[in-house]
């Protein structure tokens, strides 16, 4: 129903997600490209229900459909004393990443943008710190993880690295999906700041409703790294998903709204 409403009725943000498409992939034909863009939309139809089906639903009962294949590479980091940045983009379902206090030794955060809406701010929030994630804010996100590190804690922080930084807030461009894009430094510079590994989210969609995510380390020293290398590195890591199975990438974002100056 809301693939029909949403792709067939109101055509939501069509343009930008045949945009999108047709420039990461140029070699596709226009059938190609179609339906792709028609199992977005039915995989985003999902991902609404998705977002709000942990409301009443424990722990237990969503494992099943969030299955993380190898906990033990980021517990292992844990038992090594040593915190974790971990990187991923919005594929997939994200919002479940939520059940990572189940699987982890760590004390988890997650960085988010407060919505202007109250409501909803509260509700998405409550979701996501349902099971033991802890919520902080962008802007506070290094003060408290510094904080963190000096009292001694060992944590794991997930970056939504993928997302278009404000015109004014660019200060790296890089290649993604074959063409010129800014993206954030926040992951990179905390976890060089804050002698963090940084860990790559690869999260696959198995069928309708239920998912499997594996954990790959980019970088156990990234004060090691040269500059942007990180970011390079997982930028790298998801479009490599990308690529390999497109239907289930947020296409409908704006991501390439900037342009770099010649």
């Amino acid at each position: 129903l809301f693939y029909l409403i949403a792709y067939r009725v109101i055509g939501y943000r069509k343009a930008i997600v045949r945009s999108n498409l047709t420039n990461s992939f140029p070699n596709k034909s226009e059938e190609e490209i179609i339906a792709i863009e028609k199992r977005f939309y039915r995989h985003l139809g999902d991902s609404f229900i998705e977002w709000f089906y942990p409301l009443h639903r424990s722990a237990k009962q969503l494992k099943p459909r969030y299955v993380f294949k190898n906990p033990e590479l980021l517990n292992g980091l844990y038992d090594k004393g040593i915190s974790v940045a971990g990187v991923l983009g919005h594929y997939g379902n994200w919002e479940w990443l939520s059940l990572l206090p189940t699987e982890v030794k760590h004390k988890v955060w997650a960085i988010h943008k407060p919505l202007k809406n109250p409501y909803f701010n509260q509700l998405i929030n409550g979701l996501r710190s349902k099971y033991g994630v802890h919520m902080i804010s962008s802007k506070d996100s290094y003060r408290k993880l510094k904080t963190e590190k000096d009292n001694g804690e060992v944590t794991m922080t997930y970056f939504l690295a993928d997302q278009s930084p404000q015109k004014s807030k660019i200060k790296y461009w890089t290649s993604f999906l074959g063409q010129d894009t800014p993206v954030y430094l926040g992951a990179e510079q905390i976890a060089k700041k804050l002698d963090m590994a940084v860990v790559f989210f690869d999260i696959r969609k198995m069928s309708r409703g239920k998912y499997e995510i594996e954990f790959r380390l980019l970088s156990e020293n990234p004060s090691d790294e040269e500059t942007y290398a990180i970011t390079d590195l997982h930028v790298k890591a998801l479009e490599e998903r990308i690529v390999k199975e497109p239907d289930w990438w947020l296409w409908s974002h704006r991501r390439w709204k900037h342009k770099p100056i010649p």
